[in-house]
């Protein structure tokens, strides 16, 4: 299934960033894919996904604990979210480690394969965004609920 992201949403979901006391901003990016720059504390917003490793998305976020029932789009923001909330825990070194480990996946695995993606999500930055947004979605659930709302209200499903 294939989702168009509107520009709307920005606006909306910084809305609800700033509520709910996070200074991670969202910003659209029709170039890239859905991820967090941590040199800007941006979560980028792509214009179009096309959810294929959804499936293997929930699986990973139920084997780490997930109860909610949450759209996979809903927990991959919390999930870009995550890494904002999470970063500061891992040293300079620790960090570099991630990239270099998940750029050696990108290059030995191919990212249509569910090998590449199973990898990536044991990374440790990887590992801890998931947590965080498997406790954020199961711990907060009316706030979850309204940026549920927020994204559903704001894309196109296609």
């Amino acid at each position: 299934m294939e989702i168009t992201y509107t520009k709307k949403l920005v606006k909306e979901v910084n809305k609800w960033l700033k509520k709910n006391g996070f200074t991670t901003r969202c910003a659209f990016d029709k170039e890239s894919d859905l991820c967090y720059s941590p040199d800007e504390d941006l979560i980028y917003v792509p214009k179009e996904y096309n959810g294929e490793p959804d499936s293997l998305f929930m699986r990973c976020l139920r084997n780490l604990g997930l109860t909610s029932d949450f759209d996979t789009i809903t927990l991959s923001f919390l999930h870009e979210l995550g890494h904002a909330q999470t970063l500061h825990l891992l040293t300079t070194k620790e960090s570099k480690k991630c990239d270099v480990l998940k750029a050696m996946y990108a290059v030995a695995l191919d990212e249509d394969d569910d090998d590449f993606y199973l990898k990536y999500w044991e990374v440790t930055d990887e590992v801890m965004a998931n947590k965080w947004a498997v406790m954020y979605a199961d711990c907060f659930d009316k706030k979850v609920q309204r940026l549920e709302e927020i994204i559903s209200e704001n894309v196109k499903f296609g």
